[in-house]
């Protein structure tokens, strides 16, 4: 062993740079600047409106609280980077007091209250728009369709669908001159579809991404793993390979994966328990938009995620240089190698699971039959069983089940073989209903009608809806479109 002399003791911190808080966050402001450029020429002038807004609610938000606890003032850029980022997450129509609401929520409840800068036990955007959400579920969900030309000076408040509310529909059939998946993927990453303000140019997001890599402002490790975890999970719940380049361009996830996932004061410390955070955040995210009741969820992992690292940070702690057992070998690198592990196996199951699905016809449970008819709709054949536990017996149900193909909600269902012993299912439950509001309806929406207790009927038909919705957009949409 090499003499103690060879080395240089020094109070920490041994890696010295000109780095601060100020230049750490002109570097973010300068990596936003793509997404709010491409906000306002999609969304128009009213949205840099609700930016400004928030950003000036913020930094005031923090100098009057400094000023009643008699501090001094703070302008190290960190209020602007939370206005930005929580500016950018809004609806572009968002009633003027929403970044309002929102920026002091931010400031004073999520970053102030709990002692400032560093302090905060969440990410302050993510958690303030978390909170909007919960406030302001109709407010927040109101998205417009992006228009270059259109919405420039307009403040129509017209809605639009995303690709989350209500898939494909959502998208125009042929972008820059490309059909249907691809067309659809070219679009996402473009950003010319509807969602929030700074998130659905993937390619601002993607330029952001590569600049604070560059800076070093970031660590690369967050977002790749969250994002290779996301895709993963995509397959495992939604057992399609072509839906994981939809969903990981889709809503809010790759934005903040770069600009919410990776804050400093909320993210853990040491590298592999980042590893673990960002595992944890693909995970969650996915199964809140698969079976969660809103159809995004990138917000929502972070905030759980964030109340974990505390935890993980205390008790998963790297191996100090040196260490040893009691029997006097080396500790093992215990944390290291399984995220090493985890993440080799992420890809390998990417490499694998991707050419079996996408060479493997699905296959389907309850549709038995589906067509495009005259007017373009898709109208599906469906069959399927309810067991009615108090009668054990299982009961035959069949419907034909038609899909707006432009609205993409069910719009109509024709029972053919309902249940001869009063358990007939409530058809109203599911009309004019997206294939997320079916799939979201909970045991407590599905037995409404105590007088005829449809319960088990109407789970099997929610069942039956979503599998058409599915089958729709695999089978049916390139007849539709030609």
């Amino acid at each position: 062993m090499a003499e103690i002399s060879n080395y240089k003791v020094a109070a920490s911190p041994h890696q010295l740079d000109s780095s601060n808080t100020r230049k750490i966050m002109l570097d973010v402001l300068i990596a936003l600047l793509p997404c709010l450029v491409c906000g306002v020429v999609f969304f128009g002038l009213y949205a840099l409106l609700l930016v400004v807004i928030c950003v000036a609610t913020c930094f005031v938000s923090e100098q009057i609280y400094n000023l009643i606890r008699k501090k001094p003032l703070t302008f190290d850029l960190s209020a602007v980077v939370t206005g930005l980022i929580l500016g950018l997450n809004l609806p572009p129509r968002a009633p003027w007091y929403i970044p309002v609401i929102g920026g002091v929520f931010a400031i004073i409840v999520v970053k102030m209250l709990f002692g400032g800068l560093g302090k905060n036990f969440a990410n302050p955007a993510a958690t303030a728009r978390v909170f909007l959400l919960l406030a302001y579920s109709s407010l927040m969900t109101q998205y417009i369709g992006a228009d270059i030309a259109g919405n420039i000076l307009s403040t129509d408040t017209v809605t639009a669908p995303t690709y989350l509310g209500g898939g494909t529909a959502a998208l125009a059939g042929e972008f820059w001159g490309v059909r249907d998946y691809w067309g659809y993927v070219l679009q996402l990453l473009f950003g010319y579809v509807g969602g929030c303000i700074g998130e659905t140019c993937k390619v601002a997001v993607i330029a952001g991404a590569v600049y604070l890599t560059a800076r070093r402002v970031i660590d690369w490790r967050i977002p790749l793993v969250y994002l290779l975890t996301a895709a993963v999970m995509v397959l495992a719940c939604y057992g399609s390979a072509s839906e994981i380049l939809l969903q990981l361009l889709s809503g809010g996830m790759l934005f903040g994966a770069v600009f919410m996932a990776t804050d400093y004061a909320t993210s853990p410390k040491w590298r592999y328990n980042r590893i673990l955070y960002a595992i944890g955040l693909g995970v969650i995210t996915v199964l809140i938009r698969r079976f969660g009741t809103y159809p995004e969820g990138t917000s929502l992992a972070i905030l759980i995620m964030n109340l974990l690292v505390p935890v993980m940070d205390k008790y998963l702690l790297p191996v100090r240089f040196g260490q040893t057992t009691k029997a006097g070998k080396p500790y093992p690198q215990g944390m290291k190698w399984s995220m090493r592990g985890v993440c080799l196996a992420l890809v390998l199951a990417l490499a694998v699971a991707v050419p079996v699905l996408a060479l493997q016809p699905m296959e389907y449970v309850y549709v038995k039959s589906a067509q495009v008819n005259e007017a373009g709709d898709y109208v599906f054949e469906v069959e399927g069983a309810a067991y009615l536990a108090d009668y054990d017996y299982t009961q035959p149900l069949a419907y034909t089940v038609t899909i707006d193909s432009e609205k993409y909600i069910v719009s109509e269902i024709i029972p053919v073989t309902q249940s001869t012993m009063g358990y007939v299912a409530e058809l109203a439950l599911f009309l004019n209903k997206t294939r997320h509001e079916v799939a979201s309806l909970t045991g407590e929406d599905l037995s409404v009608d105590s007088k005829t207790s449809a319960t088990y009927t109407n789970t099997e038909l929610r069942a039956m809806i979503v599998e058409c919705f599915d089958y729709a957009q695999r089978e049916l949409e390139g007849k539709a479109n030609g």
